[in-house]
């Protein structure tokens, strides 16, 4: 299994396998954000997608995405990483804005598999990631937040030579992640950017993933201290 991490840094390529546990010191393989299509490489595709939280980021926001193997629903070839934090000129918590971004992946169906804020690895389903802490008397043990998510998690599929609109995918105060779609108006310029690629299918959204109430932005005060 691989890991592979979404940021704006370098170009995407899978990282070298490293067995069935997820090292806690490999924070996955940079890539690039992807701004034109004419960048796309042989097998690859583009997903479009927003990443929010409505609680304060006090330390980047990871979501995981599992690129599910061929024929095998149980099976996962590779991961991949999406990260969002707070803007580091936001006065309050600014990470309740939408932020659709490109990002160039391998061809292939990927399935919501985790959320994590400093931990250390990626979640099992249900699992909540616990750090220690230096309190008044000695190092005492928190929770952040945290979950994995099981087969019924979110899916969308990403096309060779197409692009793929996902959605936006929302941490709330509930400790999970939700789904809803992006507004027309922020895809505006991406869409102009990826006119030139065919569309790929919508994503699969099971009913229990759905954003069902607006998100509002929490302060640093609101979830200092807070158990996931």
């Amino acid at each position: 299994m691989a890991i592979l991490r979404l940021s704006a840094c370098a170009s995407l390529a899978f990282a070298p396998p490293i067995g069935s546990t997820l090292a806690a010191q490999d924070l996955g393989v940079p890539a690039e954000r992807i701004t034109r299509a004419a960048t796309l490489g042989e097998g690859e595709g583009v997903v479009v997608l927003s990443v929010r939280s409505e609680l304060y980021l006090e330390e980047p926001l990871d979501l995981y995405f599992a690129l599910e193997s061929a024929g095998d629903e149980n099976g996962t070839d590779a991961i991949v990483r999406v990260e969002r934090r707070q803007g580091a000129f936001a006065f309050g918590n600014d990470t309740v804005e939408y932020r659709p971004r490109g990002y160039r992946l391998p061809a292939g169906s990927y399935r919501l598999l985790a959320h994590g804020i400093d931990c250390a690895k990626v979640p099992a389903p249900d699992e909540r990631c616990l750090i220690e802490r230096r309190g008044i008397i000695g190092r005492i043990e928190i929770s952040r937040p945290s979950r994995g998510y099981g087969e019924d998690a979110p899916r969308f599929e990403v096309r060779e030579g197409a692009v793929t609109y996902a959605g936006d995918f929302a941490l709330t105060a509930r400790n999970s992640v939700e789904w809803s779609p992006v507004p027309a108006e922020e895809l505006a310029k991406l869409r102009r950017r990826f006119a030139g690629l065919e569309a790929g299918p919508a994503p699969e959204i099971p009913e229990g993933f759905r954003l069902k109430y607006g998100l509002r932005a929490r302060s640093f005060q609101d979830d200092r201290g807070r158990r996931y």
